[in-house]
């Protein structure tokens, strides 16, 4: 089990932010997840999702928590080999789907810290910095890290996020109706 330090951000002037990422990460590549997050009936909110990328479908849990915009996150993974047999069982098991989320962008690393630039599909640009670890004690030095690199990359405080992707994704959902 990793834990999940993770910061991330509006972006407003993509290829500028582009650029200082250039400046100082590493490209890796280019991706597109589609998440499907599931809730059961008596629930409000998202209890685990299914990520599609690529070749690989990954069921996903996260125990997490969230102060001054930055999420720490133990996260539970495993794989399966069908994404519409799985979603069909959760079905079955009378899960229910809570929202649905579609991102593409580039996978960047610099040192131990990954960063995307992301497009979420109804919501925008995003900046997600992230580092993994594997003990609590590292979890305070890491966010100092994520602030340093927020500041690396010259990405203004008052952009920063602290609400998780559902969330937001459910605002704009519900707020549209």
């Amino acid at each position: 089990m990793a834990i999940e330090v993770e910061i991330k951000a509006w972006v407003q002037e993509v290829d500028r932010l582009r650029e200082n990422i250039q400046a100082v990460a590493e490209f890796q590549n280019s991706y597109e997840k589609r998440d499907t997050y599931f809730s059961c009936s008596q629930q409000n909110t998202p209890l685990f999702r299914i990520r599609r990328e690529a070749e690989s479908n990954t069921v996903n849990y996260k125990q997490k928590e969230r102060a001054e915009g930055i999420e720490v996150n133990r996260e539970y993974e495993f794989q399966v080999n069908d994404a519409e047999a799985f979603i069909n069982f959760c079905e079955y098991l009378e899960y229910k789907v809570y929202i649905e989320k579609h991102k593409q962008g580039q996978l960047y690393t610099f040192e131990n810290v990954g960063i995307e630039l992301s497009l979420v599909e109804g919501l925008g640009w995003f900046v997600e910095i992230e580092i993994l670890v594997d003990d609590q004690s590292e979890v305070t030095p890491a966010r100092k890290k994520l602030r340093e690199v927020l500041q690396a990359l010259r990405v203004p405080d008052d952009t920063i996020e602290p609400r998780y992707y559902y969330e937001l994704l459910e605002e704009k959902k519900y707020g549209e109706q």
